[in-house]
């Protein structure tokens, strides 16, 4: 059982590392995959690890949504299915392989 203190810890270690993450991810796709192995690198195991940069990657896939849909050309992102799967698939699949990291390290 963790103590209080532990869980704490890891809270804050994942909310820095979304942000630090979400900042890589803004700038090259491979941020995308080392804000994933960011996120991952806190939980306790690595199947919280890889769930976690799964969640990490659909959330840089809503972060760009939202920007997207500021700046409007959601509309138009929408209609273009093809780079639409990939998106999603980048994000799933990057999420997904940084938080196999975890599994490496611990």
């Amino acid at each position: 059982m963790t103590s209080g203190g532990d869980r704490r810890t890891r809270w804050i270690a994942t909310a820095v590392a979304v942000v630090a993450g979400l900042g890589l991810a803004s700038v090259h796709w491979l941020g995308l995959v080392a804000g994933a192995t960011l996120v991952a690198l806190p939980q306790r195991t690595w199947a919280r690890g890889v769930a976690a940069g799964i969640a990490f990657g659909l959330l840089a896939l809503t972060a760009t949504a939202v920007s997207l849909s500021l700046a409007g050309g959601l509309d138009t992102a929408l209609t273009m299915t093809q780079p639409l799967g990939v998106a999603v698939g980048v994000a799933v699949v990057g999420g997904a392989v940084g938080g196999l990291v975890r599994g490496v390290v611990g």
